[in-house]
């Protein structure tokens, strides 16, 4: 026994194999969780669901877009010479299948495909998307015009393939989370965990391609995760039940929610002929005109088709969001452009203001919900959005301090400076305007229907966006902004004129919005257009994860 002892104590002393074991085994641990999670949660909803959520969230919405998204500045400015208001008007054209996301869903619903309402459809957009990626690694694009018109067509497509999928993943798992509500909040934490770590691994990817400056091995790498797509749709991963070849149109399910199917399709117009107009007027004055009709016809059609609470607390949400008018291509440019065409400005390498800034965002905006969390959950809905759009406006001073150089009198260097202010503060204020607008329409919503009321919602947040980034390309011309990458002319003298009205004024409108639009209730309130109490929404945050635009031209500061 002595003996025994002696090893157990020598092994002990000298780091043994009991040492060596249990520091292995704490070093495992959370991987053996991490096993034992995923593993119960397909024993609950089934692999192939696991699987595809990992195919659609992490294959598209994470790696794909993320790669895709990390190109885009360096192909603007180096290979296709745009400038930031033609960079800007493009995104609005790249990004317009985010907004027809409802009428999608509705015609997939209603229509199936050889007897499925979802397997073509996304084997369809995924063979286009996987097409325009293969195009972008092997085309040669210059700084002409039909480069340019080929580069954003590539990108429609690509955005198309990544929010059909993303559209119809969503409805499958929101099924199973009705089926099996104990799970829910595991599968939603699934679901941001691919995404996240496809995010994750777009930005190890481009910290080793962006510093070659051979941008088309970018989508080289993008497109395995295009392509695969192809396959985990044509050989149907997402369980799909088929239906029978005699049910061709379920027109029964098109009457019950016709208005619905009306806005979709109305949204789809607009948001359409909006992407259109950035291609063929170049009259700013027309634009802007033209925008703000398009505003006013949206505001009109949600009062028509939406109960009259959901459609107030719409309206602000909508009319918050493009208000506040997106001049992001400008600050991107003043940014990056060169010292030729901006003199004494930061000229930030693509490595640090696409990657690093991502890393260090991407943390901080999991810290803005914590702070929301653990601070404002408990405030009145009007002081809550109050709040965010003053912290909202008081936020673009970094910007404003930064264009008139004034970190550079205080001894703070740019990108110390810009870490603090536009990487860390930026994520932050965002989830602080976000969740404050996703628990009001929580509440808001008719009974039964949340999951088609937060799609139609996650698409006014789409066009809000589109609409304001198209205000922004009138405030940019109306400016003078000039951004000639080619001649390396440029003027930024009123960029700070920007800031101040765009940037900082503009998103205090929401202050007296909030009194005309929002009920004087308390964020905990069980409030609701039925008067039904409020249940526990467990998918509410993967629909509203489609207004923060995976915009792949002219977005990304927070002058959005």
């Amino acid at each position: 026994m002595d003996d025994e002892r002696l090893a157990s104590d020598s092994n002990v002393g000298d780091g043994g194999p009991s040492t060596t074991t249990t520091i292995a085994g704490m070093a495992c641990a959370p991987f053996h969780k991490a096993h034992r999670w995923v593993t119960n949660l397909a024993g609950a909803v089934g692999w192939q669901l696991i699987g595809f959520i990992g195919s659609s969230h992490f294959g598209l919405k994470g790696a794909l877009l993320g790669l895709v998204g990390h190109a885009d500045l360096p192909y603007a400015q180096s290979i296709l010479k745009l400038s930031a208001t033609q960079n800007q008007r493009y995104g609005i054209v790249a990004c317009f299948p985010w907004s027809i996301k409802p009428v999608i869903g509705m015609i997939s619903d209603i229509v199936p495909i050889w007897g499925y309402n979802k397997r073509y459809y996304m084997f369809g957009a995924s063979l286009l998307g996987a097409a325009a990626v293969a195009y972008l690694a092997g085309a040669t694009l210059r700084d002409d015009n039909d480069s340019a018109m080929a580069y954003v067509a590539a990108l429609v497509l690509i955005n198309l393939q990544v929010s059909v999928v993303d559209l119809l993943t969503e409805g499958k798992y929101t099924e199973k989370m009705s089926a099996t509500p104990e799970v829910s909040s595991d599968i939603v934490s699934f679901v941001w965990l691919t995404l996240g770590a496809g995010g994750l691994f777009a930005t190890l990817v481009s910290f080793f391609v962006l510093p070659t400056k051979n941008y088309r091995l970018i989508f080289y790498c993008a497109a395995p995760f295009a392509l695969q797509a192809v396959f985990t749709s044509w050989f149907g991963l997402l369980p799909e039940e088929k239906k029978a070849e005699t049910e061709k149109v379920n027109r029964a399910l098109l009457h019950k929610h016709k208005p619905l199917f009306v806005l979709g399709t109305f949204m789809a117009v607009v948001s359409a002929v909006l992407a259109a107009a950035q291609l063929l007027s170049e009259d700013m004055f027309f634009e802007l005109y033209f925008t703000a009709g398009c505003a006013l016809a949206l505001s009109i059609a949600m009062f028509a088709c939406m109960p009259a609470r959901l459609a107030k607390a719409t309206l602000f949400l909508f009319l918050t969001n493009t208000t506040s008018v997106s001049f992001g291509s400008a600050m991107q440019y003043w940014f990056t452009v060169d010292e030729t065409c901006n003199p004494g400005g930061p000229h930030f390498d693509y490595l640090f203001f696409t990657v690093y800034t991502a890393v260090v965002a991407q943390v901080f905006g999991g810290f803005g919900i914590y702070l929301f969390n653990a601070y404002f959950s408990t405030f009145r809905m009007r002081h809550a959005l109050m709040i965010s759009a003053l912290v909202s406006s008081f936020a673009s001073v970094g910007d404003l301090a930064m264009v008139l150089r004034w970190n550079v009198w205080w001894g703070i260097p740019d990108k110390a400076f810009y870490l603090v202010g536009d990487t860390i503060l930026e994520p932050i204020v965002e989830m602080m305007a976000f969740m404050p607008g996703t628990i009001l329409i929580s509440k808001m919503c008719p009974k039964n229907m949340e999951a088609t009321t937060f799609a139609i919602l996650a698409s006014f947040s789409n066009l809000g966006s589109s609409l304001s980034q198209a205000f922004g390309v009138f405030a940019m011309q109306y400016a003078g902004i000039k951004t000639d990458v080619t001649e390396g002319e440029c003027d930024f003298s009123n960029l700070p004129t920007l800031i101040v009205v765009c940037g900082m004024l503009l998103p205090l409108l929401a202050v007296p919005l909030v009194f005309i639009l929002i009920p004087d209730i308390a964020m905990n309130d069980p409030v609701r257009e039925d008067n039904e109490p409020v249940t526990v929404m467990t998918g509410l945050e993967k629909e509203t994860d489609e207004g923060e635009r995976m915009g792949l031209l002219g977005g990304g500061t927070k002058a959005d």
